[in-house]
C-alpha cells in the first residue's frame, strides 16, 4: 500500500520553520551581496522550464524583479524560457554552460520524477542545489460550468469509467502533477493505468485548455489557476494539503477532507550547472536568502497562495535526495515504472 501522504514534507516544514527563523537576521547580519568572493560580472540568465505564464514562470520573474529593484544582483537579469521533454531542454541548456554562476534555474520536483522515468538526459544529481523558496499544492480545477462540483464528483466519473475524462497535468507523465492525480485515483480504486492525463506545457497553456473546453479538468499548482478562481471562471474540487489553505480557496476541501488521505508538496526552487564553485554557490545563498526577506517576495507569496520554505543549498540537496527515493517508491507502486 503506497503511504498517500508525503512524509518528507514534515521533516522539510520543520527545517523550513527554523531558516525562516534565521532569514530575517541573515539580511542584517551577512556583508552585501558579492562584497568579497565571486560576482557576476556579466548578465544574469534565469533559465525555466516551461512556457510563459505559469507559476514556474512567475517564480522567476519575481527573482528577477526583486534581484534588479533591490541591487542584490547589480548586472542585467534576463530570464530565458526553454520548454519541452518534461524540464529536459532547460536542463541540458543549463548545463551546456557548466560552471558558470551566471545561469541559474528555476525547478521543480519534475526534474527528479523524470530522472527515474529515464525522461531526461540530466540526473538530479549533475546539477547545483542552490535553494529551495516555496512551497504549494495541487488543486484540481474544473470550469465553473462543469457538472464536476466536488471531488467525489470527480471520484465517481473517474470510477465508472477511468478514461472518460482529459485532465491535464503538466508537464509530463510522472510529473508531480500526474502523481496527485494518479494517487487520489487509486485511493479511489480506480486502475490509474487507465487514465486519460493530457500533457501540456505549462499551468498557463493548461487554464486556457480547460476555459476553451478542450480538456474536462487540470490538476497544476494552486498559484496555476487562482485569478480564474478568483473571476468566478474556474472551481477547485479538491487540494491535495495537510489542511485548508488561504483565500480564495478557504471552502475548497482537501483530498482528505473528502476520504482519500492524499497531500503532495509541489516545492519551487532554485539550481545552477553542474561544476559551480564554493564562492559561486555562497553567493547565490546569500543573494537568495535575501530575496526571499523583502517585501515584494512576501506579497507574491500571498498574492500566488505560495507557502514559505526556504532551504539553503546543503538542506535542498537533502530534498532531492529524500524525493528522490520517496518519488521512485510511489511510481513502483503506481506501476509507473518497474520494480528496482
Amino acid at each position: 500500500m503506497v503511504q498517500l501522504i508525503s512524509s518528507a514534507f514534515r521533516k522539510r516544514f520543520m527545517v523550513s520553520s527554523f531558516s525562516s527563523l534565521l532569514i530575517a537576521a541573515m539580511a542584517c547580519a551577512c556583508p552585501p551581496a558579492g562584497a568579497q568572493g565571486w560576482k557576476p560580472e556579466r548578465p544574469v540568465e534565469i533559465v525555466v522550464p516551461t512556457t510563459p505564464g505559469g507559476s514556474v514562470d512567475l517564480t522567476a520573474r519575481t527573482l528577477q524583479k526583486i534581484f534588479q529593484e533591490t541591487g542584490l544582483v547589480r548586472v542585467p537579469v534576463t530570464v530565458v524560457n526553454k520548454p519541452g521533454g518534461g524540464g529536459a531542454v532547460s536542463l541540458v541548456y543549463l548545463n551546456q554552460h557548466a560552471g558558470d554562476g551566471h545561469y541559474i534555474a528555476t525547478n521543480t520536483p519534475n526534474m527528479i520524477a523524470n530522472d527515474i522515468n529515464g525522461r531526461t538526459p540530466v540526473k538530479y544529481t549533475e546539477v547545483t542545489p542552490l535553494a529551495n523558496l516555496l512551497s504549494q499544492y495541487t488543486a484540481v480545477a474544473v470550469r465553473a460550468d462543469s457538472p464536476i462540483r466536488t471531488g467525489q464528483d470527480f471520484i465517481d466519473r473517474l470510477r465508472k469509467d477511468p478514461g472518460s475524462l482529459a485532465v491535464s497535468t503538466p508537464t509530463t507523465l510522472g510529473s508531480i502533477n500526474h502523481l496527485a492525480f494518479a494517487l487520489a485515483a487509486k485511493a479511489a480504486g480506480v486502475d490509474v493505468r487507465k487514465l486519460k492525463a493530457v500533457i501540456l506545457g505549462s499551468g498557463g497553456d493548461a487554464v486556457t485548455a480547460l476555459l476553451g473546453g478542450h480538456i474536462d479538468a487540470h490538476v497544476g499548482t494552486t498559484s496555476s489557476v487562482v485569478r480564474m478562481v478568483e473571476t468566478g471562471k474556474i472551481r477547485v474540487v479538491a487540494i491535495a494539503a495537510p489542511k485548508r489553505i488561504g483565500h480564495p480557496y478557504e471552502a475548497v476541501p482537501t483530498w482528505t477532507e473528502q476520504g482519500y488521505p492524499v497531500v503532495m508538496d509541489t516545492w519551487r526552487g532554485v539550481i545552477g550547472p553542474r561544476g559551480m564553485t564554493r564562492e559561486q554557490i555562497a553567493f547565490w545563498n546569500d543573494v537568495l536568502s535575501r530575496a526571499v526577506a523583502t517585501e515584494t517576495w512576501k506579497q507574491a507569496l500571498q498574492a500566488n497562495v505560495w507557502e514559505p520554505n526556504y532551504l539553503d543549498s546543503g538542506q535542498t540537496k537533502k530534498l532531492f535526495d529524500s524525493d528522490y527515493a520517496e518519488y521512485k517508491s510511489i511510481l513502483t507502486d503506481l506501476g509507473m515504472i518497474k520494480s528496482p
